[in-house]
């Protein structure tokens, strides 16, 4: 077939959405399929695809038009779209809603910052922006693949769909890169690298910061440490700003807090942590929380985390109700100070993740694919 696959940025260091789609990308080449990238930008590939880059604008709709053109000028037998235009013959969008994930940062502000957004001119505009474009998408599309139950959930009800009209296709990851034997290979030394010694170490991963709740992480961690336990937390991803650092200051927790930033080797990171924390405000499937499953650890995640259906509450892992509940966070973080509940926990995650490997996920999009194209 000759595919078409369309996203803003083409670029495996990026976020779980550009680390996913890169990795179809491939698992298509593989399968003999002609594959071609329409996005605004791309960065550390060297797949064998054929790329298009177009021009960004500032209004969407521009941007969609302009995507759209290059597509029909393509001819492709199907077009997957991630989420950025309206073009798509399937439409998986990775991040389930930009529209939700917007909201759900804006509803974590304090009561000023709440205010100031729902008075801006420029943030509403946005807002029907996002909307129009959702529309579009989920109206045009033939096929419509959910990460999640949640996210078909939320679909079907924004878009007035049948349920059983979108195909759920849960992420997944490569089980034979992230592996408790890889994470006991790589343990000791990436340990004495970030000088950690025997503290407990809880790993975040997050480009959004806010979004992904590190807030909540960091006042949990706080808690603990105030009582005396050895705890430490890195965070990759996102590079924090003022605020962040000022929070870090505010709970005294400079000494504690590593944020490592954009992470090339998160296996080694995955291997000297001890448990991941991802309590976020908005995922539509996280692939750090499936990572960190393979990898043999336990994650604590909310139940607005479409991974979160991935984990057995209290048997392979934890998940919140309520993403800002710092002390029920905390209550997690302690009872996984005991090694013994972590290697519990942490071996039911590794056999729960071996039923999301990144070949059978390939496979399953490749199929909607394949029935989309007629084929």
């Amino acid at each position: 077939m000759r595919i078409a696959l369309i996203l803003d940025r083409f670029d495996p260091l990026a976020g779980g959405l550009e680390q996913w789609t890169h990795r179809l990308a491939r698992h298509l080449l593989d399968c003999g399929h002609e594959v071609h990238v329409v996005a605004f930008a791309e960065a550390n590939q060297s797949l064998p695809v054929r790329l298009h880059l177009v021009e960004p604008a500032r209004l969407m709709r521009r941007r969609g038009r302009r995507i759209a053109r290059v597509v029909a000028a393509l001819a492709p037998d199907v077009v997957h779209d991630s989420g950025t235009s309206w073009s798509g013959t399937v439409f998986q969008p990775q991040t389930g809603s930009r529209l939700l994930s917007l909201d759900r940062e804006v509803a974590s502000y304090g009561p000023l910052r709440r205010a100031r957004a729902a008075l801006s001119p420029r943030l509403q505009w946005r807002r029907r922006e996002m909307a129009r474009l959702e529309s579009l998408q989920a109206a045009r599309a033939r096929r419509i693949i959910a990460v999640s139950e949640r996210l078909r959930a939320l679909l079907a009800r924004r878009h007035g769909l049948a349920e059983a009209a979108i195909a759920v296709i849960p992420n997944g990851v490569d089980t034979q890169r992230f592996t408790p034997d890889n994470a006991r290979r790589l343990r000791a030394p990436t340990r004495q690298r970030l000088r950690v010694g025997e503290s407990v170490l809880f790993l975040a991963i997050a480009h959004n910061l806010r979004l992904k709740g590190v807030d909540t992480t960091l006042r949990a961690l706080a808690g603990l440490a105030g009582r005396g336990h050895d705890v430490r937390l890195a965070i990759a991803g996102g590079a924090p700003d003022p605020f962040w650092h000022g929070l870090v200051q505010h709970l005294g927790l400079a000494d504690r807090v590593d944020f490592r930033g954009q992470v090339t080797d998160m296996e080694a990171l995955y291997a000297a942590a001890d448990v991941v924390l991802h309590p976020t405000r908005w995922d539509a499937c996280s692939l750090a929380t499936i990572e960190a499953m393979a990898s043999g650890l336990p994650v604590v995640t909310t139940a607005m985390d479409g991974a979160g259906e991935l984990v057995a509450d209290g048997r392979s892992g934890f998940v919140l109700p309520d993403p800002a509940d710092v002390a029920a966070l905390a209550a997690r973080m302690q009872v996984l100070l005991d090694a013994g509940e972590r290697r519990r926990l942490g071996a039911a995650a590794r056999r729960a993740a071996l039923l999301h490997d990144i070949a059978d996920n390939c496979r399953a999009v490749e199929a909607v694919l394949a029935a989309a194209a007629g084929r």
